[in-house]
């Protein structure tokens, strides 16, 4: 799965916005990589993701509907001191054995944005880089991913899945 660099401090959903979407569970294989995405519902629309690649990553994730389109909030499980939790987002499309995942491209988003502009942000600078941060409220957001959700432009490529098992 592709890193985002951008953060929201807000999630994408309020709980009444969640949703459960049997068709995302299961083991699932990149295309072109060896990476793994394991995913479990551990209560009603709460989703446990383990990524394993390279390296193992954990996140917990709440699936919510703008308009017809699923997005993911992705939330790493683990942190650490000093570190503030962010919310990645991300476009989910499943058929049949297939799983789409598309990032909002953040470095689209901060051409996009202006000072003092909606959604709320504030640009931080961490290590070499300018990165965006979202401050905005969840409303806020999610209006404006139902503006951007039918752009192309505005999600990076899809990382494709199999479902591990299928046909066996």
């Amino acid at each position: 799965m592709s890193a985002c660099d951008t953060l929201s401090l807000q999630p994408l959903y309020s709980e009444e916005d969640t949703t459960t979407e049997f068709a995302v569970t299961g083991s699932w294989k990149a295309d072109g990589d060896r990476t793994i995405c394991i995913v479990t519902e551990t209560k009603p629309g709460v989703y446990s993701v383990i990524v394993e690649g390279k390296s193992t990553d954990r996140f917990e994730a709440r699936l919510t509907r703008i308009g017809q389109v699923l997005f993911a909030d992705f939330l790493p499980v683990e942190r650490g001191y000093f570190q503030i939790p962010g919310h990645l987002f991300a476009r989910v499309r499943v058929d049949g054995a297939t799983m789409r995942i598309a990032w909002v491209d953040f470095k689209w988003l901060a051409r996009q944005i202006r000072p003092l502009s909606f959604p709320a942000h504030q640009f931080v600078f961490f290590g070499n880089d300018n990165s965006l941060v979202l401050t905005a409220p969840t409303a806020d957001l999610r209006t404006y991913l139902e503006k951007i959700a039918g752009l192309p432009e505005a999600f990076e490529r899809d990382d494709i899945f199999q479902r591990e098992g299928q046909g066996k």
